[in-house]
Parts: structure tokens; C-alpha cells; sequence
């Protein structure tokens, strides 16, 4: 298994934020990680430092700004979008939601909240 160095947060829920970060800090795989709270502030991230490429996207798809498929839209249009490993973790269970996820070729799987250990050890079975 291999760590993963740096993790981008995508999320408004600070509840949810504060608990995954818990289940990060646990998991020894997990080194940095970093929170934003939409869409655009992160693609304006993305777009200044070409050094600072998260291994990992954990992604909400309802937050305000920029939600997360138009965060998804704009991130394809990257020209080394290839770099970028993109996991939608949603409340939805909508299975038209888990289908458009797999038109990014960005994303790589779509995990349903709540999120639990289990959930994160699998997000690692990509590396």
C-alpha cells in the first residue's frame, strides 16, 4: 500500500471535515492534509503551483460557490488532469449522481457517507 502524501479536503461540512480529519490522523497512509471549503478556491490552487499536486481529492458534490460536478468540469480542462486522483464522498445515494461521476475520468470511485476506516482502506486499494 502506498501513502499518500498529500490530501485535498473539498467540503463545507465542517462537522463532516473535523471527522474525517480524525479518521485521517488514525490512518498511518494519510500524511498532509489540507481542507477547502468550495470549488473555486481550490481550482485557483491547483492553477498556481504545478508542485503541490494532491495525491488524493476527497470531494463533496453540494457546496456553494462551485459545487462539485462544475469543480469536476473545470478540473478536466487541466492540462495534467491525468495527475489527479478524484473520490466523490456524498450523502447521495442517487444512482444518476454515481453514473455522472464516472464520466470524469478524473474521478476514481464514488464513496457514500458516512465515511468509516473501512471506506478510507479502500480508497487505498487505487495505489
Amino acid at each position: 500500500m502506498k501513502k499518500i502524501d498529500l490530501t485535498y479536503i473539498l467540503d463545507d461540512d465542517n462537522i463532516f471535515i473535523f471527522v474525517l480529519m480524525k479518521l485521517l490522523a488514525k490512518n498511518e497512509n494519510f500524511n498532509k492534509v489540507l481542507e477547502f471549503k468550495n470549488g473555486k478556491e481550490l481550482l485557483e490552487s491547483l492553477a498556481k503551483s504545478t508542485e503541490n499536486i494532491p495525491n488524493v481529492i476527497l470531494l463533496d458534490i453540494n457546496m456553494p460557490v462551485l459545487d462539485g460536478w462544475q469543480f469536476l468540469e473545470r478540473l478536466e480542462e487541466f492540462p495534467n488532469k491525468s495527475r489527479f486522483n478524484v473520490f466523490i464522498m456524498s450523502s447521495s445515494i442517487d444512482a444518476s449522481d454515481i453514473e455522472k461521476s464516472k464520466s470524469f475520468s478524473t474521478v476514481k470511485d464514488f464513496i457514500s457517507k458516512p465515511i468509516n476506516k473501512e471506506k478510507l482502506d479502500r480508497l487505498l486499494d487505487y495505489f
